[in-house]
């Protein structure tokens, strides 16, 4: 490895001895020239080269960036949870059916009518987990349109029928 380095300034040394000559020929006062003109060239390279292209790029980024935001933010509030409230985001058969599932209630019978209504039937259910699943939906501002329940028996619970609008 050593041999190698040691080749290469070798190699380096030999091609930078006539520009080291013609340099030192040079008199002091083109040689103060050509230092400015070397620092000015440098100079260009930074900005024009590296730091101006840099800048563009980062400010293109930028730019990108909170366009790409503006449409997130336009996508939020066209799309219809986000500009609804959560009472009243989504459909009335995935509010019914995700209170249901959080009030441990299931349906025998579902038919939607619309976004706008919903019959449900239940049967054999707790009667505490039908309050329960009816007060959830109220909370998100579905109504109770129509509601007719039976108790099926002591320890059966209750069979009930519900029109749910918005």
């Amino acid at each position: 490895m050593s041999e190698f380095v040691a080749s290469l300034r070798q190699s380096w040394q030999e091609a930078v001895a006539p520009l080291r000559q013609r340099w030192l020929m040079l008199a002091p006062r083109d040689q103060q020239f050509l230092r400015v003109l070397g620092i000015f060239v440098g100079i260009l390279v930074l900005v024009y080269g590296i730091w101006l292209p840099s800048h563009r790029a980062a400010q293109k980024a930028q730019a990108q960036y909170e366009q790409n935001r503006e449409l997130l933010a336009q996508l939020h509030s066209s799309s219809p949870q986000a500009n609804t409230t959560p009472a009243a985001g989504g459909s009335l058969l995935v509010l019914a059916s995700d209170a249901a599932a959080s009030s441990a209630l299931s349906f025998s019978r579902i038919e939607p009518e619309g976004d706008a209504q919903v019959r449900v039937w239940v049967d054999r259910a707790d009667f505490n987990a039908v309050a329960a699943w009816l007060a959830r939906l109220s909370a998100q501002g579905v109504k109770l349109q129509e509601g007719q329940a039976e108790k099926q028996g002591e320890g059966q619970g209750v069979s009930a029928r519900f029109v749910l609008t918005r």
